[in-house]
C-alpha cells in the first residue's frame, strides 16, 4: 500500500461515507411506512469516562500506569417496518492521557445492518457496514479496554452491498439471483510484529439458487451456481466458479438421507489451483427425533482432502439452545471479515471480535467447528460460544490452529441496576513457528446504574493476559467508571 497515511485516512473516510448512503437510502425509501409504524428509534449520546490502567501503552515490558479521560458521543438507530429494517449505531470517543499525552488521540465505530423491499415480493437490497480500530497480530500491542494506544492498531473498513431477485416458479421451485460487492480496507496498518501490511481488496460475487416447491414433497433439492472475483490492491486476484445440487430424501419421520454433489473451479494467484479444483460430492444423514433436535452430518470431499459438513442444534430446554457446526472453506482473508457476525447470542449489534487468530493476508483452507449455548433464567441471561479453527495457508502450506472461548452472563439486579461479567480465553495450538504460540485471558465486571431521564452510570473491571512463546508477555488491569446521557 503505496499511499501516504493522509491519503489512506481519506480514503478511508470516503468508503465509510460511500457505504453509509446505503443506511440513508434505507431510511429515505421507508420514511412513510415507518413514521406510520412508529417504530423506528434514533438515540443520540454523549458521555464521559474516567480510567486507570496499569499499562498505558498496552506493553510487554517497561508499563507505565496513567488515567484517561474520554469523551463520547454517538447514535443508535434501530428500526423496522413492512418493507425495510435497520440497525445501526455510531460513536467517536477522544481520549485524553494525564501524564503520556502522545497516547492522546481518538478511536471512532459504525456498525450497520439494514434490509429494504424496493418491489414487493420480489427486488431487495441487504447492506452492512463496520469501521473499527483493531489489533490484527495477537503478538501485537494490545489494551484490555477500547482506547488508543501507541501502536499496532488498525482501522479496519469492511462494508457490502447486495441486491437480490426473488422469484416464485408456482409450486415447482423458489428462486434468488443475488450480486454481491464488497470492499475491505486497511488504514495506519500497524500490524504487529507477526503479520505483513494487508492489502485493501475489491469482491464482486453473483450467485443464483433455486429450491424446490411443494409439489416435491417427497424430497427437497437446492441447485446454487455462483461466481467470486476478488482483486487485491498490489493485484493479487483470486477467483472462483463453482455449482452445487443438494437432495434430501426422507427415510422415515426421523432419518433423511443428505446428499451433495458439484465442482469448484479456482484461479487464484500464488497457489496450485489443481489442487483445491474439481468435482466434490458427499452423502449423509439428517437426523430430527423430536422438535427439539436436529442434527445433520455428511461426509464427502472436497477442496483436494476428505472434508465433514455438520450442522446440529438442541433446545436444552423452553429458555437454553445449543447449536454445533464443523464447516471447510477456502477464502481469502477478508472474506472473513465480511461474513463476520454483528450480533451477539441475544441478538444486539455489538463490535464483533475480528481476530481470533492473526489477520494473515493469504488465501486459507479453514476448519472450523463452533459451539454455541444461549439462555436465560428468569432475570438472568447467559451464553458461552467456543471455537477450534485450523487454517492451512496455501501459498506456503504452513498451518496454525487457535481455540477458544468465550462467555458472557448479566443480572437484572432491580429495576434500575444490572451486572455481570464476561470471560475470554484463547490458544494457539499450532503456530506458522515456534514462537507464534501464546495464550490469552481476559476478564471484564461490571455494573451498571440507570439514574432515569437518560441517565446511566457505569463501573467496571477489565483484565487482559497474554502469555507468549516469543517472550512478549503482556498484562494489563484496568478500572472504568462512566456517565452516559442519551436524548
Amino acid at each position: 500500500m503505496g499511499d501516504s497515511p493522509v491519503n489512506a485516512d481519506q480514503k478511508i473516510r470516503y468508503h465509510v461515507l460511500k457505504y453509509s448512503a446505503l443506511v440513508t437510502g434505507v431510511l429515505a425509501l421507508t420514511a412513510p411506512l415507518s413514521a406510520a409504524a412508529d417504530e423506528w428509534t434514533f438515540t443520540p449520546y454523549v458521555g464521559i469516562s474516567e480510567q486507570f490502567t496499569d499499562n498505558a501503552f498496552g506493553t510487554p515490558s517497561n508499563e507505565k500506569s496513567d488515567f484517561v479521560t474520554s469523551l463520547d458521543a454517538g447514535i443508535t438507530i434501530e428500526g423496522e417496518s413492512r418493507r425495510a429494517s435497520l440497525n445501526a449505531s455510531y460513536n467517536i470517543s477522544q481520549d485524553y492521557y494525564a501524564k503520556y499525552h502522545e497516547l492522546d488521540g481518538y478511536t471512532q465505530e459504525m456498525l450497520g445492518i439494514g434490509n429494504v423491499e424496493l418491489f414487493e415480493d420480489h427486488v431487495f437490497v441487504d447492506g452492512r457496514l463496520s469501521f473499527t480500530e483493531e489489533t490484527l497480530a495477537r503478538s501485537g500491542n494490545q489494551a484490555a479496554t477500547d482506547r488508543t494506544i501507541g501502536s499496532d492498531r488498525t482501522q479496519v473498513f469492511n462494508g457490502q452491498i447486495s441486491p437480490y431477485y426473488v422469484q416464485n416458479f408456482g409450486n415447482w421451485a423458489a428462486g434468488i439471483a443475488r450480486y454481491s460487492y464488497s470492499e475491505t480496507r486497511f488504514s495506519e496498518p500497524n500490524v504487529g510484529g507477526t503479520s505483513i501490511e494487508p492489502e485493501d481488496r475489491k469482491t464482486h460475487e453473483f450467485r443464483v439458487t433455486v429450491e424446490s416447491g411443494t409439489r416435491f414433497a417427497d424430497y427437497n433439492w437446492t441447485w446454487d451456481a455462483g461466481t467470486v472475483k476478488s482483486e487485491a490492491d498490489n493485484g493479487d486476484e483470486f477467483n472462483q466458479n463453482s455449482t452445487t445440487g443438494t437432495i434430501q430424501y426422507p427415510l422415515n419421520s426421523r432419518f433423511a438421507l443428505l446428499g451433495t454433489l458439484g465442482y469448484d473451479d479456482f484461479a487464484v494467484d500464488n497457489v496450485d489451483d489443481d489442487e483445491i479444483s474439481g468435482v466434490f460430492g458427499g452423502a449423509g444423514l439428517r437426523w430430527t427425533p423430536s422438535p427439539r433436535t436436529d442434527v445433520s452430518v455428511q461426509l464427502g470431499y472436497r477442496y483436494g482432502d476428505p472434508v465433514v459438513d455438520m450442522d446440529a442444534e438442541y433446545a436444552l430446554t423452553s429458555l437454553d439452545t445449543l447449536t454445533a457446526s464443523y464447516k471447510v472453506t477456502v477464502a481469502t482473508a477478508d472474506q472473513s471479515l465480511t461474513n463476520t457476525e454483528l450480533f451477539d447470542p441475544q441478538g444486539q449489534l455489538y463490535k464483533p471480535n475480528f481476530v481470533i487468530t492473526d489477520y494473515v493476508d493469504d488465501v486459507t483452507k479453514s476448519s472450523t467447528l463452533a459451539l454455541e449455548w444461549v439462555g436465560t433464567r428468569e432475570r438472568n441471561t447467559y451464553s458461552v460460544t467456543s471455537s477450534l479453527i485450523k487454517r492451512e495457508f496455501l501459498s506456503d502450506g504452513s498451518d496454525d490452529q487457535v481455540v477458544s472461548v468465550d462467555g458472557k452472563y448479566n443480572r437484572q439486579l432491580t429495576f434500575r441496576a444490572n451486572a455481570g461479567m464476561t470471560a475470554g480465553y484463547s490458544q494457539v495450538l499450532e503456530g506458522r513457528n515456534a514462537l507464534a504460540k501464546d495464550t490469552t485471558y481476559q476478564l471484564g465486571l461490571y455494573y451498571n446504574y440507570d439514574f432515569g431521564r437518560g441517565f446511566i452510570a457505569s463501573a467496571s473491571y477489565n483484565f487482559f493476559d497474554r502469555d507468549s512463546a516469543d517472550g512478549s508477555d503482556l498484562r494489563e488491569n484496568a478500572i472504568t467508571l462512566s456517565l452516559t446521557k442519551s436524548f
